[in-house]
């Protein structure tokens, strides 16, 4: 009858033993996913989404945005003057151009040629 007693306190020792909290890893700060801008000539978009720097825009190749679901381009400098000459181009964002010089002064990509269909 005396080891009873004895096996009792020892599971409870045990049992409290593997229950005390220990000493929990240090709090570290999480990474931060920030990453650089692009610069120009360098590759933008694309499945790691990179960015351009401040006052470019990512130009992919014609026609890429409608087959290429994570397509990649160029930071390039949007054109600051285009001609008036009327060569209509759809835009990646679904909206119609007078031209693909146009489209790139406002940062969109060519889909195609000629005006979006409704």
């Amino acid at each position: 009858m005396t080891w009873r007693p004895l096996t009792i306190l020892l599971a409870s020792l045990s049992l409290l033993a593997c229950s005390s909290p220990g000493s929990a890893p240090a709090q570290s700060t999480p990474p931060t996913n920030a990453r650089a801008p692009v610069a120009e000539g360098g590759m933008c978009g694309g499945f790691a989404g990179f960015q351009c720097a401040e006052g470019l825009s990512c130009q992919m190749q014609p026609g890429q945005c409608r087959t290429v679901a994570d397509a990649s381009g160029v930071c390039r400098k949007p054109p600051q003057m285009c001609t008036m000459i009327y060569a209509p181009v759809c835009g990646c964002d679904g909206k119609t151009y007078s031209s693909a010089c146009t489209a790139a002064a406002k940062g969109v990509s060519v889909a195609a040629q000629g005006e979006c269909k409704a």
